[in-house]
């Protein structure tokens, strides 16, 4: 970009949306770090140019001391764009969430763990949450789960008959045809579902130019590498881009993040499209009513190396009107969890989820090292049913300020531009969002700002529904919706239908030479 002649004069005298103004502009796409003024107009970014040359914006944003970066995208979330969930996510500087993971379409009610949305046909999904409003966009896959529900294949165990297959098939075909960006697999949660099932369903969306994520069979010793292996089966057959979504097995298991690791980077070497995603927490999160939870509670503690006492509730649990346990309460004996579970399943009362904490941080540290990987949440904040209060996982509010604030700027997992490159630009890269986790002329105005000395998560466990801290401005489709840490209120969120083909790339972190604000075009 040219500071001189003609495209200076109208680029100084347009009038801007916005005005970023002494921001540190950091694009991971090209490696330009430059304090820089940033001009936005009509949802894009109109203007990138060194601070000397000066910008008209209808509202000024002072960026000094500030990061400017692309939105982050969720590429691993449960959300719907909207809603108490949508707020705590775009105050983590989430601007795009990816959902219908795990085999689930759509988005779950944070609240009772039940769909509070259309979940098929997706169509119908992505046309509640456009009415409704969006605080942060937000794109789907279909669900593997939910479409072996849609025929009425209910238990998990049970695999499908061949008609039951072959109409599947035909649901993937009008989801992805509605804009699915993929399909989801779950075979950890329905046990049933069968490696030709899944190669079946991967190939046809593969044919459509979609792309697959997996939470792998299992995470047990002695089985999650088998489930690694069969996931990459998956891929390697269907030839489809595919994602081993949040790799909780091996890290749950340490001596098995070397050779899972290991797995995924000679699978890369020869050329299949491979990625995974993880989070910062020590501690994982799902439905207490869940198949792996099935065996003696015994057993699943002696292969985890864990106590009873490091599992507890994410909900109040109310049994015979009377509080049995309080939200984020641990459970204090395997009696007393065979008991909540069996109220769970007689459908006596709600699933209060499950919260554990199993991860070991060492292997996390490896994990989010890792040039596969990239950063997700895995959850949304909601509300409990009982008291009122926010209830969750502190990853729901805090998992992208925890990664920049604890395991980079703390701990030295990464440098900080690949940091942005794991919570933005490789998600967009993957998926082929060309113009979003980027900062370039003519891209979409998807930017968070933070304070790379003060940015931090505010969530816990015991307090989830806290925003995250140093991260005062976000910025969605070229509107303000979190403004000096406040929340505007604005619904600037879009629908992300796909219509193109999955790349299922990754950039190459760390190769690309540092360059000038110049590039900065899409």
């Amino acid at each position: 970009m040219s500071d001189k002649g003609t495209n200076s004069r109208s680029i100084e005298t347009m009038a801007y949306d916005i005005l970023i103004k002494n921001g540190r502009v950091m694009d991971p796409f090209t490696r330009v770090d430059a304090i820089a003024n940033v001009g936005i107009k009509d949802g894009k970014i109109a203007a990138i140019v060194p601070i000397t040359q000066r910008l008209n914006g209808d509202k000024t944003i002072d960026a000094t001391d500030l990061v400017v970066a692309p939105g982050f995208i969720n590429i691993h979330g449960h959300g719907s764009g909207n809603g108490v969930g949508g707020e705590f996510h775009v105050r983590d500087g989430i601007t795009t969430e990816i959902t219908g993971n795990c085999g689930r379409s759509g988005a779950w009610d944070e609240s009772s763990g039940a769909p509070n949305l259309p979940a098929y046909p997706l169509a119908d999904f992505f046309e509640t949450v456009e009415q409704q409003g969006l605080v942060v966009n937000v794109a789907c896959y279909t669900g593997h789960i939910t479409l072996r529900e849609a025929l009425g294949l209910t238990d998990p165990y049970k695999p499908p008959t061949n008609e039951q297959l072959a109409k599947m098939v035909r649901l993937v075909c009008k989801e992805m045809e509605a804009g699915a960006s993929g399909i989801t697999f779950a075979p950890f949660y329905g046990p049933g579902c069968t490696y030709e099932e899944m190669v079946t369903l991967a190939k046809e969306v593969s044919r459509l130019g979609g792309c697959a994520a997996s939470h792998p069979r299992s995470m047990l010793p002695g089985q999650d590498i088998e489930a690694i292996i069969e996931a990459l089966n998956t891929a390697r057959e269907a030839d489809v881009p595919f994602i081993l979504s949040h790799m909780g097995g091996p890290t749950i298991v340490p001596r098995s993040s070397g050779i899972a690791l290991e797995l995924l980077t000679e699978a890369r070497e020869k050329g299949l499209k491979i990625a995974t995603d993880f989070h910062g927490y020590d501690a994982a999160s799902t439905f207490l009513n869940f198949p792996p939870f099935d065996p003696p509670i015994e057993n699943l503690l002696e292969a985890m190396s864990i106590k009873i006492s490091d599992m507890g509730v994410v909900s109040t649990v109310v049994i015979d009107n009377k509080v049995f346990m309080k939200a984020g309460e641990a459970f204090s004996s395997p009696d007393q969890w065979n008991f909540v579970r069996g109220k769970i399943k007689s459908g006596q009362i709600p699933d209060p989820f499950w919260i554990g904490r199993i991860y070991r941080p060492h292997k996390i540290f490896l994990w989010l090292s890792s040039p596969l990987c990239m950063i997700e949440n895995d959850w949304a904040i909601g509300i409990d049913p009982v008291t009122g209060k926010y209830r969750g996982h502190p990853r729901g509010a805090g998992s992208f300020a925890r990664f920049l604030g604890y395991w980079v700027r703390q701990r030295g997992v990464c440098d900080l531009m690949t940091a942005l490159s794991k919570t933005s630009t490789m998600a967009a890269t993957w998926l082929g969002l060309d113009k979003k986790g980027r900062i370039q002329v003519g891209c979409d105005a998807d930017l968070t700002l933070f304070h790379p000395d003060k940015v931090i998560d505010g969530a816990t466990y015991t307090e989830p529904g806290q925003p995250s801290h140093g991260i005062p401005y976000v910025i969605v489709n070229g509107i303000v919706v979190v403004d000096n840490g406040e929340l505007t209120g604005a619904l600037a969120g879009k629908a992300i239908r796909r219509t193109w083909k999955v790349p299922g790339v990754l950039p190459e972190l760390g190769h690309l030479p540092r360059m000038g604000i110049e590039n900065l075009r899409c």
